[in-house]
């Protein structure tokens, strides 16, 4: 146990030596509901002139998440602040400081994708992760997860009972994090579904919406930096054949806020949780059901907004026909049917969603010979925001997402409000 002194007298002595003295010393303060402010001062007149104010940026984002922890987002502004209250830094420099620290997650991860490492806004395709697990009616053991880290563990799910488990890691936090619990939720297949829609799922052990994290040594231990768990299993019962994204979120003693259910509906809150959150992760990949398959999407704001669907192939071969329409009565719209001449075509589709606008987005993706697909192929289906320059969310956007350039030259940005993943079934 780290021993601390009151923060009046904690500058009389240099007693915080390395980097894991300041963890252990930011830990011991967060558990004793010191404000972090006041830790960062101590902290700050008690440390090796070696250490730096970028490692204090650094340690303060993971230990004191929940301070930090705009509804849906870590917000650098926040951190900033304290940096200037404690220490009296410039702001533009304690700004520099807090954006460096926070465009990496410092907590529990769970993947979104293969190459995730908890870089924040997350890299590549954030709806793909291998750590949602589900192997349909069979239960499998969380060592045999843990152990096989890299392997994907994901058959189709069923009609009826179905076992899923969620992976995380201790990513970047030097220290033990003792109680991370996990949410597991399912939503139909799509874009930008409000968290009322999600429907919570429950654990198989006691029916407990909330379940443990099984660690490496098959308990329930504390999760040091490096460290790999599993949730226990989870009841998933789809009543359908329908595609459907599959959604976890994890909770510790440093970030408690990660709750779904109290995310408030809108755009920008769904935006920001699923790119910005690296205890969360969604699964959205899933064979061609059909020809033509499916998908639900939303405007959750109550003001007409723009957004671009977009098809994305991979390794789809010459001759396919891809179609994205919608028959909505207010908000038809339709790409007509595309040739594919390019393996790596890019689909795209500009449209203007009504206010609360809930529709279904038809994707068809038709094989040279009619039939699906092939099991080599796949088209990532993306929807994402339109923001122009008059947007009242353009310099929070441009602020969080760091598109300065577009901001420069006053140009749109795009925001991603989901990815579904169809892979060709060859059927």
């Amino acid at each position: 146990m780290y021993t601390l002194k009151r923060p009046a007298d904690v500058a009389k002595a240099l007693d915080i030596g390395t980097l894991k003295d300041m963890w252990n010393a930011a830990i011991a303060y967060q558990n004793q509901g010191v404000y972090d402010t006041d830790a960062m001062y101590s902290i700050y007149q008690a440390m090796n002139p070696k250490l730096t104010i970028q490692d204090i940026g650094n340690v303060f984002s993971g230990v004191y998440a929940d301070t930090y922890w705009n509804t849906t987002f870590l917000d650098a502004s926040l951190l900033a602040k304290s940096l200037v209250q404690a220490i009296g830094l410039d702001r533009s420099l304690a700004t520099t400081y807090a954006n460096n620290a926070i465009a990496q997650w410092r907590g529990i991860l769970s993947r979104k994708n293969i190459s995730d490492t908890g870089s924040i806004p997350v890299v590549g395709n954030y709806t793909a992760s291998l750590d949602i697990v589900c192997n349909q009616n069979t239960p499998i053991d969380p060592m045999a997860l843990i152990s096989n880290w890299n392997n994907e563990y994901w058959q189709q799910p069923s009609v009826g009972k179905n076992f899923i488990y969620s992976r995380c890691q201790n990513i970047a936090f030097n220290g033990a994090i003792t109680k991370p619990q996990v949410q597991m939720f399912y939503s139909s297949g799509g874009f930008n579904q409000p968290p009322s829609s999600w429907i919570q799922c429950f654990t198989v052990k006691d029916n407990n919406p909330i379940g443990t994290v099984i660690t490496q040594d098959g308990k329930t231990s504390p999760l040091n930096w490096g460290d790999r768990g599993c949730s226990e299993a989870f009841y998933f019962n789809p009543t359908s054949q329908d595609h459907v994204c599959v959604i976890s979120a994890t909770v510790s003693e440093f970030f408690a806020s990660n709750n779904p259910k109290q995310i408030p509906p809108g755009n920008w809150n769904s935006a920001t949780w699923i790119t910005h959150n690296g205890a969360a992760a969604w699964h959205n990949v899933d064979p061609q059901r059909s020809v033509e398959d499916t998908l639900a999407f939303h405007n959750q704001d109550g003001t007409n907004e723009n957004f671009t669907f977009y098809a994305q192939c991979r390794k789809v071969p010459v001759g396919s026909k891809i179609t994205l329409r919608s028959e909505d009565p207010n908000a038809k719209f339709t790409t007509g049917t595309v040739n594919i001449d390019n393996p790596s075509q890019l689909v795209q589709l500009q449209v203007n969603l009504p206010a609360y606008h809930k529709g279904q987005l038809k994707v068809k993706l038709e094989g040279p010979d009619g039939r699906c697909l092939p099991v080599t192929a796949a088209v990532e289906v993306k929807m994402a925001w339109r923001l122009s320059h008059s947007h009242d969310y353009y310099a929070d956007a441009v602020a969080t997402f760091g598109n300065t350039n577009q901001h420069n030259a006053n140009r749109e940005i795009q925001l991603d409000m989901g990815t579904f993943t169809i892979l060709g079934s060859g059927k």
